[in-house]
This record gives C-alpha cells, sequence and structure tokens, in this order.
C-alpha cells in the first residue's frame, strides 16, 4: 500500500517515463555539464570541417556520412566494451518508436552539415545550425514532444528567440 496522499501530484518521472528526472545538481556537477557543453559545441565547427574535407576526399556526401557513422560506430563500440557494458534489450523494446530515429536524424544532420559547409563555410553553416537548434528545442519543449518536459514559451524564452534571430542576422551580414 502506498503511504502517498490521494491530493500529491504524481512525479514527471513517474507520469511521463520518458521525461528526464529533474533535481537541483551540486555545483560541481552544473560546472562539468557547462564544461562539457562548452567542449560539445567548440567540437561542432570542427566536426563541420573534418566531414567537409572528408567528403571533398570521397567526393559524395552520403558516403561521408556513412564513414563518419561508422567511425563513431567503432569508437562507441570500443567504449562500451571498455566499460563492460551490455544493452538490456528486453527494456530497450519498449521505447517509443521514435526513440530509435536518431541514427537517421544524425545521418541526416551528418549530410546537411557537410552541404552547408561547402555552400556557406564552417562559420555561417554552424551559426545557422545553431539557429534551428535553439528554435527547435523551444518549440519541442514547449508542447512536449518526444519525451521532453513541457515548457511553455514566455517572455524569457521569447527573448532568447529574438536574440537568437538578431544573432543569425548579424553573422549573415558578416558574411557577404
Amino acid at each position: 500500500m502506498s503511504t502517498r496522499s490521494t491530493r500529491e501530484p504524481i512525479p514527471a518521472a513517474i507520469a511521463h517515463p520518458i521525461a528526464p528526472q529533474h533535481r537541483v545538481a551540486p555545483r560541481a556537477s552544473v560546472a562539468a555539464g557547462l564544461a562539457m557543453a562548452l567542449v560539445g559545441g567548440a567540437l561542432l565547427p570542427a566536426q563541420f570541417a573534418t566531414n567537409g574535407a572528408l567528403a571533398g576526399t570521397l567526393g559524395s556526401t552520403t558516403l561521408t556520412g556513412a564513414v563518419s557513422y561508422l567511425v563513431g560506430s567503432v569508437f562507441l563500440a570500443a567504449l562500451v566494451v571498455l566499460r563492460g557494458q551490455r544493452p538490456d534489450w528486453a527494456t530497450a523494446r519498449g521505447a517509443p518508436w521514435w526513440a530509435w530515429m536518431g541514427g537517421v536524424v544524425g545521418s541526416a544532420y551528418v549530410v546537411g552539415s557537410v552541404l552547408l559547409t561547402r555552400a556557406l563555410g564552417a562559420a555561417v553553416a554552424t551559426t545557422l545550425v545553431i539557429a534551428a537548434q535553439v528554435v527547435t528545442a523551444v518549440a519541442l519543449e514547449h508542447f512536449g514532444v518526444l519525451g521532453l518536459p513541457r515548457r511553455r514559451l514566455n517572455r524569457a524564452r521569447v527573448a532568447a528567440l529574438l536574440l537568437t534571430a538578431a544573432a543569425l542576422l548579424v553573422r549573415l551580414q558578416g558574411a557577404q
């Protein structure tokens, strides 16, 4: 028998099991997360440049995407083996169908980044991608889709969208 009062709301992690649990992280965790985000963000234009160079050598954006994913898959497989991880396939079968589409979306991203980098250069391509990511992230959270907790559009988010648009316009002006 549960000790939970019937008046208490069900925690989001139970009501919506795909959504991450939200708890206050210690300062060290926040700092580590910010550092990882900065490193990951810094790698984005490097990925554009390396994939662009590979596409120039291979002569095909699709082949470049396949090779890029193959190399990444080998790297990730090595990490999984080194860490002794094994997938729980019984649990994995319970994931929604769209949770398995990350590789397809990522493949389109790699091919698109190669095409954008060739046409516009790494700086403008990166700026466009970041702007699209911000707009899409705000929309996904606003509607609470793909397992994300719902975070309604508010003044701060609208301001962030306007600043993102302004940054994109400034960058595009500088590209000419």
